[in-house]
C-alpha cells in the first residue's frame, strides 16, 4: 500500500511510519516542521506563510503521488484534504481537540475537517467525548512505542536514588501535584536527588531550584539511555493519561508514579501507582525510593504492558486495518 504522513506529533507519526514500513508498505512521511504546536501564538502567526507554502507543496505532493492513504496528523489538518480535494484520515493527539474545539473559528474548522475525514483517529482515552462528539466512529489509536529502541539497559552505577519529573511544566499537566508530592518525599528522603526537564510555559511559575534540578531535553535518539539512569519516572496528574514519554518510560522498565483514570480503555490497567493525593502519592514514591526489589518488579511489569499494548507493529497492524477497510469501502 502507498501511503503518506504529514506532520509530526510527539514522534507518533515517525514511529508509526517505522512500523507501517517494517509491515512492507511504501510511505513516504513530511513531518513539516514549520508547524510547532508547542510555539506561541505570536510565533505561529509570524511563521503562516511559510507553512502554507509547505502546504501547498505537500498538497502538490499527495496530488500526483497515487496515495491510497493519506493520514494527517493534528484535527484541523483535515483541510489540507479539503482544499486538495483527496480522501483523508485525521489523527488527534490533545490540545487539537481540547483547546481549538472551544475557539470559534478555530473550532468550526477543525469540526468541518473531521466531518470529513475518512475515519478520524485519537491517541488518548480523554479525547474520546471530543471527538465522538463530532465523528461518533472515531476510533483509539493507542501510541505507538518502538520497544526495540525503547528498551530496559543496564543502570549506570551511582550514588542514591535518582528520580526524573518527565511531564513539561504546564497546567495542564499537573505540575504542582508533581511537585507537591517530590517536597514530600524530599523531607524524609532528603538524599533523594529529582531532576525535570527545562521545558514547558510554567517553568519559572512551578520549578523550584532548591527541590529539583532543571536539566535540558535531549534528542529523542538519546532518550532511553537517558531513561537508563533513573531509578523511578514521575509522570503527569492532570489529564489522567499516559503519554509518549511515560510510555516510553515504561518501556525501559522505569517504574511510574502518575495518575491514570481510563482503565476500562485496557483489558488490564497499567502497572503503574496511580493517584492524584499528595500524601498518597508521597507514600507511593517514598515506597519506590525504599525498595530497590520494588522498583524493578513494577519496572518488569511496566515493559510487558508496554508490549503488549503499545508496540509499535502491533499499532500499524490495527492502522493498516482501517486503511484496508476504508479502501474495501
Amino acid at each position: 500500500m502507498k501511503i503518506i504522513h504529514v506532520r509530526e506529533i510527539s514522534n507518533v507519526a515517525a514511529t508509526l511510519v517505522d512500523g507501517l514500513r517494517r509491515l512492507g508498505h511504501d510511505v513516504r512521511f513530511e513531518p513539516m516542521r514549520t508547524h510547532r504546536h508547542e510555539a506561541s501564538v505570536a510565533s505561529r502567526a509570524l511563521g503562516l506563510p511559510e507553512r502554507l507554502r509547505e502546504a501547498i507543496r505537500i498538497n502538490r505532493v499527495i496530488r500526483k503521488g497515487g496515495f491510497q492513504a493519506v493520514h494527517l496528523h493534528w484535527a484541523y489538518m483535515g483541510w489540507m484534504g479539503i482544499a486538495g480535494r483527496y480522501p483523508y484520515f485525521v489523527h488527534c493527539h490533545g490540545s487539537d481537540l481540547r483547546r481549538n474545539l472551544s475557539w470559534a473559528g478555530l473550532g468550526w474548522a477543525t469540526r468541518r475537517s473531521l466531518r470529513g475525514a475518512r475515519r478520524v483517529f485519537y491517541s488518548t482515552p480523554d479525547l474520546k467525548r471530543l471527538a465522538a462528539g463530532v465523528r461518533p466512529d472515531s476510533v483509539f489509536i493507542p501510541n505507538p512505542i518502538n520497544t526495540e529502541v525503547f528498551r530496559p539497559l543496564e543502570r549506570p552505577r551511582g550514588d542514591g536514588v535518582k528520580v526524573l519529573l518527565m511531564s513539561r511544566f504546564e497546567p495542564v499537566k499537573g505540575p504542582e501535584t508533581a511537585l507537591a508530592i517530590v517536597r514530600e518525599v524530599k523531607r524524609s528522603h532528603p538524599c533523594v536527588q529529582v531532576d525535570a526537564f527545562d521545558w514547558g510555559v510554567s517553568v519559572a511559575e512551578f520549578a523550584d531550584p532548591e527541590l529539583v534540578r532543571l536539566i535540558p531535553t535531549v534528542p529523542y535518539a538519546e532518550m532511553p539511555a537517558l531513561l537508563a539512569s533513573y531509578d523511578i519516572v514521575v509522570g503527569q496528574f492532570g489529564l489522567g493519561i499516559l503519554s509518549m514519554l511515560e510510555l516510553e518510560a515504561m518501556a525501559c522498565g522505569r517504574p511510574l508514579v502518575g495518575y491514570f483514570r481510563y482503565p476500562e480503555v485496557y483489558d488490564e490497567p497499567p502497572p503503574m501507582l496511580s493517584t492524584r493525593d499528595v500524601r498518597e502519592g508521597s507514600r507511593l514514591l517514598a515506597g519506590l525510593v525504599e525498595d530497590a526489589q520494588a522498583r524493578e518488579q513494577l519496572g518488569e511489569s511496566a515493559r510487558a504492558w508496554v508490549e503488549e499494548r503499545h508496540d509499535y507493529l502491533k499499532v500499524a497492524r490495527l492502522v493498516e486495518g482501517y486503511y484496508q477497510e476504508a479502501l474495501e469501502a
